[in-house]
């Protein structure tokens, strides 16, 4: 029950935005977009961001014009996510995937809106000290950029230790 000086709130969420890079804080933070996901009966959508400040535009490569490398680029990512999707999402009804190309906490903003996305899920991976002065974290931007609430999961105690080591 509600009092006067509170508000409650109930929130169903109905599409789930899981944000992947791969890594070991990511998988971690999939089994809760996946509980999520079940305990709403939401529609889970999966993204991945190929992250074009780290493209190789301008590295000088005889043998590959920029434009193919991008395509096979983008081939790859969609195929370690497809991969990803069919090992990880085993018994999960309802979900989609996707790769884009660009900066990535803009990306992922644009794309939570695009699809009406009520909540984002994604790992965090602790950067520490001078590493996160310098260049911040896409997880702390889409914070500050998402229209809706976002889910921030930290790494296993293992993989933390191995961050801030």
């Amino acid at each position: 029950m509600a009092t006067q000086d509170t508000q409650e709130v109930e929130q169903h969420f109905t599409r789930i935005l899981f944000t992947t890079d791969f890594s070991t804080t990511s998988e971690h933070a999939l089994t809760y977009a996946i509980s999520l996901t079940k305990t709403y009966k939401a529609k889970l959508y999966l993204l991945h961001v190929i992250d074009e400040s780290t493209e190789a535009s301008g590295f000088y490569i005889p043998h590959l014009s920029y434009k193919k490398l991008d395509d096979e680029m983008k081939t790859a990512a969609q195929k370690m996510l497809k991969s990803f999707c069919l090992k990880k999402l085993k018994g999960v009804d309802g979900y989609t995937f996707d790769v884009v190309e660009g900066i990535p906490y803009k990306e992922i903003a644009a794309y939570a809106e695009a699809q009406g996305i009520n909540l984002i899920v994604m790992g965090s991976r602790g950067r520490t000290g001078i590493d996160r002065l310098v260049f911040g974290s896409t997880t702390e931007r889409v914070l500050r950029k998402s229209a809706c609430p976002v889910l921030t999961v930290h790494p296993p105690e293992e993989a933390y230790q191995e961050t801030t080591s």
